[in-house]
């Protein structure tokens, strides 16, 4: 936060007005962590296929519903990231399928090229304009 209000104080002030659950992954009220293991299989159990996109995921004690179709699961990560969630992996490494078109477009190269493709000038700091 000081490194934050060195650069400019309102910044500091409004992501405390806001609360941290609104920009904190630690204090977020869902889970929206970007952690990967390096090994999916690892930390889940069993694998069991409902139908063709619904899968049931045992990882330890707890068990998650993945529905493939839908881009969805119970755990949530999968909706908020728009990204495969390692419930979603470990159900795609059962139908040895590819987790390439589970991805939102927003995460393809071409995209994150297009986003650089303009470029954004920075506005001068405020208290240097001479406004009289």
């Amino acid at each position: 936060m000081s490194k934050i209000e060195e650069i400019d104080p309102r910044v500091k002030a409004y992501l405390y007005d806001i609360g941290y659950h609104r920009w904190s992954r630690v204090y977020a009220k869902v889970n929206r962590t970007w952690t990967k293991t390096s090994n999916i299989a690892e930390p889940l159990n069993d694998v069991r296929a409902s139908t063709d996109y619904i899968h049931t995921i045992l990882d330890s004690v707890r068990r998650y519903i993945v529905c493939l179709e839908k881009k969805r699961c119970s755990c949530r990560q999968f909706q908020l990231d728009e990204l495969p969630c390692p419930h979603a992996l470990a159900a795609l490494r059962h139908r040895d399928e590819s987790f390439e078109q589970y991805y939102s477009p927003y995460y393809t190269r071409e995209n994150l090229l297009r986003t650089y493709e303009i470029p954004v000038n920075p506005l001068p700091d405020e208290s240097k304009w001479n406004v009289p």
